[in-house]
């Protein structure tokens, strides 16, 4: 069983950062700005997505706190599963004793269905609770990311910052001299580094 839960619980950690490439936002119709009126042509640059999952800290950060809330939500699991499980190897050898009537074996089978039941909505509850928080994450990622690369972007006098991930979207050619992956991680490392002590202080 413990087997079995560690890898339901530990695909959270596979999976969770597949969905954290450059976010599609919901836009309404609108009338062209002014300068694509005019035919301006936008100033345009691409970042290597997968580069930006692996090297920004504030991911590496959140990543770090699911994991940890993956480990601990298994410890509680354990913990909570421990008696139940107790209780059933002893009704089942209770069940198998020599002197144990068809009432008795009903009425132990009737409690293992209850604890088999409870088992089951207790991992079903911290599967819950994880999704819920790897969709929180995964949330505070995408938001902090647009935030971001919005300043990158005006700083640097960029109007288009595209994705090039490992399947290519956004992008199927660049010219190196328009990659500012490098130059995005340095800025949202730096501006990371410099908001943490005011967040750790926070929390003291």
């Amino acid at each position: 069983m413990n087997k079995q839960l560690t890898m339901v619980l530990m695909v959270f950690l596979a999976g969770w950062l597949a969905v954290l490439t450059f976010m599609t936002l919901d836009t309404e119709n609108a009338e062209l700005s002014p300068a694509l009126e005019r035919g301006k042509a936008a100033t345009i640059a691409f970042v290597h997505g997968d580069s930006i999952q692996v090297g920004y800290a504030f991911i590496q950060d959140q990543e770090q706190t699911l994991f940890k809330a993956v480990q601990q939500s298994q410890f509680a699991l354990e913990r909570a599963a421990v008696p139940l499980q107790d209780e059933a190897q002893e009704l089942i050898a209770y069940a198998n004793g020599p002197d144990v009537t068809r009432d008795e074996i009903q009425i132990a089978q009737n409690r293992l269905y209850e604890i088999e039941a409870q088992l089951a909505e207790i991992q079903n509850q911290s599967q819950s609770q994880l999704m819920q928080m790897e969709n929180q994450l995964q949330s505070a990622v995408a938001q902090k990311l647009a935030s971001e690369v919005a300043v990158f972007a005006e700083e640097n006098g960029l109007e288009v910052v595209l994705n090039w991930g490992l399947s290519g979207e956004g992008v199927l050619y660049g010219s190196p001299s328009y990659d500012v992956t490098v130059e995005l991680l340095a800025f949202l490392n730096a501006r990371h580094m410099e908001a943490a002590p005011a967040s750790e202080e926070a929390t003291e």
